[in-house]
């Protein structure tokens, strides 16, 4: 969520979104389930838990840039500096972790593709640029994407409603950054909300919306064509709707649009203090509404998509609205909420998710420093989340059906093209669990690492480490003695201890 505009938080039922698509009867497996909870369980019997994992599997595959960033137009330079010779390597080395084989999906955009533009000769700067385009900043992005191997999404002013703006804008990008890296240019922001937000105060201070009360799904796809058709031939995104609950107009878009390549939507279970929310509880990550219901309706998304042979990206998405929640979005609940989300939204058929970070705001996913002594970074617990999830699903891996969990585990089971079968069970109740791991196939010795917090369980803020290991502040890269143990098969089965607040990654080979 971006800072002056709202999501409305998703809550409707797999029931209610079936009914929308009119295709009652579908059900979707999910090789993630919980039960509800509005805190944390409370601490279970001694007694193991069965996990079993199967060779069947669920979803696509998953796709190279599964994971990836999103920004904002103004915040490039604070994340990489201004000098494209010297750009900021720690910054650059925790980014490619999220894609170690090449293909970083980075977003640029957000609310800043309303409010920034490239100067059009001839035309006075309008009254709604906050930002400028320039050849600097062409040049920073270009050597961070060439550096990435990235694919880029760059917004493209919607609000504006000038076709000569937009075309400006993307033939600048194309002709400074995208002559070595693939581009797809998102027409527009969250547009339903333009009637309900400023876009700019007029010479008197008064407020301007950026459209008319009353502004409809249907006056957006008939503005989005009008300015798809007036530009080039490049491949299109959008419209970029601000949550999920826009499903509603979703196939009248793509019955009528003729240009576009990829949908986009944006996605966040809770919101902020500072956008509508209350005081928000860790534990209210691990409710149905923000994990299954949210990918069932992402799967919504994705089964209209794939009648229309149009691929669909979250391609914005985080825990909390709004550029975060200080004390919430640094804590350790974030980080096991990615963990867990990542492999719904892929069981749903989504292409991939973009994290939103915002450097010196409570969503400073990613934060950058620029001192006498060079680059330096550091993450919140929530990349953690990200970067396991990467490591664990190489592109083309296959998740597997896992079995039912109790209230407080969670499990999800992949495999890969190297042929291991990777098993993860994330637990947040309050004490340490046994699990008993049966994985078709699986024979001779499992290795086990471990994603958790020196201390404080979901509302940790302290140091993590994922398999005894953490980022280095001046590298970006994982550094550390790696922990893992080895557990042995006892009739066909593992048993593993997953302690409180932690999740357990268990490896098999065949």
């Amino acid at each position: 969520m971006q800072r002056r505009r709202r999501h409305t938080q998703t809550r409707v039922a797999t029931a209610g979104v079936v009914s929308a698509l009119g295709t009652a009867g579908v059900v979707l497996t999910m090789a993630l389930t919980a039960a509800a909870s509005t805190s944390a369980p409370p601490a279970r019997a001694a007694a193991s838990v069965a996990v079993t994992v199967s060779r069947s599997s669920v979803g696509p595959p998953v796709a190279a840039g599964f994971v990836g960033l999103a920004t904002e137009y103004w915040d490039v330079e604070k994340e990489v500096g201004t000098n494209p010779a010297d750009p900021d390597t720690a910054f650059e080395q925790v980014a490619r972790n999220l894609a170690p084989y090449g293909g970083l999906a980075l977003r640029i955009g957000g609310d800043s593709t309303d409010w920034t533009w490239w100067p059009v000769p001839g035309v006075r700067q309008p009254s709604w640029v906050r930002w400028t385009m320039t050849p600097t900043w062409a040049a920073v992005t270009k050597r961070l994407a060439d550096d990435l191997r990235a694919h880029l999404i760059v917004g493209i002013n919607m609000e504006a409603d000038s076709a000569r703006v937009a075309s400006t804008e993307v033939r600048e990008i194309a002709s400074q950054i995208g002559s070595s890296v693939p581009i797809t240019y998102e027409i527009g922001n969250e547009p339903e909300l333009y009637s309900k937000f400023t876009f700019y105060h007029d010479r008197h201070g008064q407020p301007v919306l950026g459209r008319p009360k009353g502004y409809s799904l249907l006056d957006i796809t008939a503005e989005w064509n009008r300015l798809a058709d007036a530009l080039p031939h490049v491949r299109l995104a959008g419209p970029g709707y601000s949550a999920l609950s826009a499903l509603p107009g979703v196939g009248q878009f793509l019955d009528s649009t003729r240009k576009l390549s990829l949908l986009t939507v944006h996605s966040y279970p809770l919101k902020s203090k500072r956008c509508g929310g209350g005081n928000l509880q860790e534990s209210q990550l691990f409710q149905p509404t923000s994990l299954q219901q949210l990918a069932a309706e992402v799967s919504a998304w994705t089964s209209l998509g794939r009648q229309r042979s149009i691929p669909v990206r979250v391609d914005e998405i985080n825990s909390v609205t709004c550029g975060g929640m200080p004390g919430f979005s640094d804590t350790f609940g974030p980080a096991l909420w990615a963990l867990n989300i990542l492999p719904l939204y892929a069981e749903a058929g989504a292409e991939g998710v973009n994290f939103q970070t915002r450097p010196f705001t409570a969503q400073n996913l990613i934060q950058t420093g620029d001192t006498h002594s060079g680059w330096s970074v550091r993450v919140q617990p929530e990349y953690y989340g990200l970067l396991a999830f990467a490591q664990l699903t190489p592109p083309g891996s296959r998740l597997l059906q896992v079995s039912s969990m109790p209230a407080g585990l969670y499990a999800w089971a992949a495999w890969t093209p190297r042929g291991q079968t990777n098993v993860v069970v994330t637990n947040v109740s309050a004490a340490t669990t046994g699990v008993q791991i049966r994985a078709a196939g699986a024979r001779g010795a499992a290795t086990v690492e471990f994603l958790r917090a020196a201390s404080g369980g979901l509302r940790s803020a302290g140091r993590v480490t994922l398999g005894g290991q953490a980022l280095s502040p001046s590298t970006g890269q994982l550094t550390g003695t790696p922990v893992t143990t080895t557990v042995h098969s006892s009739h066909g089965t593992y048993d593993v201890k997953v302690p409180a607040a932690s999740a357990a990654i268990i490896t098999f080979a065949h």
